[in-house]
């Protein structure tokens, strides 16, 4: 189920935090930004959980925001950057009581839920672990799990992937590309990969206000123009990081290639990846900042 924003303004002790935000989110969403852009802001507006000053906020063609809050719906879970909750309690436990809390009547019916959202988040094996005992990664995964015990058709991830290691990253990666085969799902993320990997739909925000909006190829297309690959010798390395605006290096035995944003012709020119393009589009912005 689609979600659309319209105008959302929000207003914190006279700082505007989001201004005048306007989205249209399906797909795997990615909201991409600084730290510090509204992003989480903005996420908790749409999961009911703080107010906002104007604007409307609608969920497929219903209206679902009253006056200046989201209301609370199980059409939309939320999951924040860190989940940890009873941490004495088994992974099955947690579940459980969540599942009680919200109106499973306890039978066999929520025995059968927990199997099932356990396997979704690939658990199965850990679900008499304790919470203390997850790493980070696997602690996001009860959280989606929690989740997906009320069938929300949206689900909004604030950062989901921040503090984990490189396999665990990977794995959360896979794990939120299944779950965008049934869901629409929102990443709020700052980690421009996140975003290349999973998302069908892009939407940058700086200081409370959108950039852009539109698919990964046409963010890739703002630095169509200024994207370039240069074989640097170790020994002027140095130079090169002082003089240009490096993206990415990557080092080769006699040499390092090293990928700038420029506006005068050098190197070779390349095809953009999505963080070129965000980093122009960044960089198009700074003057009207």
């Amino acid at each position: 189920m689609d979600i659309y924003i319209e105008g959302l303004t929000k207003v914190i002790k006279k700082k505007q935090i989001l201004s005048n935000v306007t989205l249209s989110i399906s797909g795997i969403y990615g909201l991409l930004g600084p730290n510090g852009a509204g992003k989480t802001t903005l996420m908790k507006i749409l999961a009911g959980l703080t107010d906002f000053n104007a604007g409307r906020v609608f969920l497929g063609e219903e209206l679902i925001s009253t006056n200046t809050y989201v209301r609370r719906t199980d059409h939309i879970g939320y999951l924040p950057q860190d989940f940890m909750i009873y941490p004495e309690l088994t992974v099955y436990e947690v579940l459980e009581h969540i599942a009680i809390l919200q109106g499973s009547k306890p039978s066999t019916s929520y025995h059968h839920q927990i199997k099932e959202v356990v396997e979704q988040v690939n658990l199965s094996d850990h679900v008499n672990k304790k919470m203390r005992e997850l790493s980070g990664g696997m602690r996001r995964r009860v959280g989606i799990a929690q989740l997906l015990l009320r069938k929300p058709s949206v689900l909004i991830f604030d950062e989901p992937t921040a503090g984990l290691d490189i396999r665990e990253r990977v794995r959360f990666r896979n794990l939120l590309k299944q779950l965008g085969k049934r869901h629409t799902v929102i990443i709020s993320s700052h980690i421009v990969e996140d975003i290349e990997f999973l998302c069908t739909k892009i939407g940058i925000i700086e200081n409370g206000r959108v950039l852009f909006e539109g698919g990964p190829e046409e963010l890739k297309k703002k630095a169509t123009h200024c994207t370039y690959e240069i074989n640097v010798p170790f020994e002027e390395l140095d130079e090169i990081m002082a003089t240009k605006e490096v993206v990415q290096m990557s080092e080769e035995p006699s040499h390092v290639v090293v990928r700038v944003l420029s506006d005068e012709p050098v190197g070779q020119r390349v095809s953009p990846r999505l963080m070129d393009g965000y980093l122009a589009l960044l960089k198009e912005a700074a003057p009207y900042e």
